[in-house]
């Protein structure tokens, strides 16, 4: 059985080697983390939930690496860059060698993204990760969704769709398909953030389905879209348009800063309306995850 003094030991130093670069003056140990930044700091928290946001058969170090990720990709999605992170974990699990696990992923993704683990709590309940994420400008401008203009090209980097199909394969009992890690291991990118935080006008992260996503953009700028279905890569079908954790950015460019480093779905449009555009016949709707 394991004490909560075993899973703090288990938890304490990770990331530690990043402290300093992050600006961590006050590490774990005290009753809070004490971090100091002169650029803004941003934040952000995501919860992920045991058969709603994970299903119970994954490893523990992949609830651990996924939990952060997806959190991560809200960082991401402001163009910035993470300095560290803390973990809440609600669980009825009293078996150290599932934490150990999960403190693997944990180490893992704190390594590959050079952040630290600046505090946690551990209590009773469901299954249920909680993750803040902390993070600071590249430079000095942060992205939001409220600033899409009229003439703006709108674009996603990868295919939509993958980690539906990877879901889909682990129910299905195939545990190495080639689609399986996106929905095990999704991809923060934090890089993409960068290499568009200084041209984009607005972005946001796909999480809840594109076209869902896409709207927010559209809601919070005050305008409309033409969307080219047929240009939107898919991975099954045109279904995928509305499907739920590809945690790649949707963001808007001026169409002078067009360039083919990425898809190109669509084009704003003052009218506040939703035109679709398909000359293969796509008839699609809004309808991305919803979460109550």
């Amino acid at each position: 059985m394991a004490s909560e003094f075993e899973l703090i030991d288990l938890f304490q130093d990770i990331g530690s080697e990043f402290y300093s670069q992050n600006g961590i003056i006050i590490p774990p140990g005290d009753d809070c983390a004490v971090f100091q930044s002169k650029k803004p700091i941003i934040t952000s928290v995501d919860s992920s939930v045991e058969g709603v946001h994970f299903p119970k058969s994954i490893k523990p170090s992949e609830i651990a690496f996924r939990s952060i990720a997806i959190a991560l990709s809200d960082i991401a999605a402001m163009g910035c860059k993470p300095i560290g992170f803390s973990i809440s974990i609600s669980s009825h699990i009293n078996n150290i060698e599932w934490y150990k696990d999960f403190s693997e992923g944990v180490k893992e993704i704190s390594k590959m993204h050079q952040i630290p683990l600046i505090g946690g709590d551990f209590t009773k309940g469901q299954l249920n990760i909680n993750i803040i994420v902390y993070g600071e400008p590249f430079e000095d401008k942060i992205l939001k969704r409220s600033g899409a203009n009229e003439g703006d090209i709108i674009c996603i980097s990868t295919p939509v769709g993958r980690a539906k199909k990877g879901l889909q394969d682990l129910q299905s009992g195939v545990k190495n398909s080639n689609y399986t890690k996106a929905y095990l291991r999704p991809e923060s990118k934090i890089n993409l953030g960068k290499k568009i935080s200084e041209i984009a006008t607005s972005c946001i992260d796909t999480s809840d389905g594109l076209l869902s996503d896409l709207k927010h953009i559209l809601d919070s700028s005050s305008v409309g879209a033409e969307i080219y279905l047929d240009e939107i890569p898919i991975t099954q079908n045109i279904d995928d348009i509305n499907a739920g954790d590809d945690y790649d950015l949707c963001f808007t460019i001026p169409e002078n800063q067009s360039n083919d480093s990425f898809y190109k779905i669509g084009k704003i449009t003052k009218n506040k309306s939703i035109k679709f555009i398909s000359e293969k016949g796509y008839d699609v709707e809004i309808n991305g995850y919803k979460h109550f």
